[in-house]
């Protein structure tokens, strides 16, 4: 069995007296999720703030890890936990995936997340059929 080596990354948009509990409940969720699975989490980090912009202190700890080559997956709740903007998340996807790095989430029962085009207008099709 190959194991996989996972980064865990949550974020919530908003701080607040009760911003710590989303967060640990994000992180818990997504290590099991993880541990059922078989994969190694090599390091979780986390960000409390607009998912508009890249530059999170959170997020640049997972870059760092990327970095040195000790990543196979990014580890999401949901996709809007990267980022909001579309365009922003499937840019960073094509980088991710030019260096091996595949994106799960746990949304809605969903594995690796696919952003190709023919993804994408399938996903859009399905959702307009009757």
């Amino acid at each position: 069995m190959e194991h996989k080596r996972v980064w865990v990354y949550c974020r919530v948009a908003h701080g607040g007296a009760d911003h710590f509990d989303p967060l640990e409940g994000q992180r818990l969720t997504l290590e099991t999720y993880a541990k059922e699975r078989g994969w190694v989490i090599v390091g979780s980090s986390s960000d409390i703030g607009s998912g508009q912009s890249f530059d999170r202190p959170g997020f640049f700890e997972f870059l760092d890890a990327v970095d040195d080559g000790a990543v196979d997956i990014l580890l999401l709740r949901s996709l809007d936990r990267l980022s909001r903007d579309m365009n922003k998340v499937t840019w960073f996807w094509h980088l991710l995936r030019e260096q091996g790095i595949q994106i799960h989430t746990i949304a809605d029962g969903e594995n690796e997340v696919d952003l190709t085009l023919y993804s994408l207008i399938r996903e859009a099709i399905g959702k307009t059929s009757v």
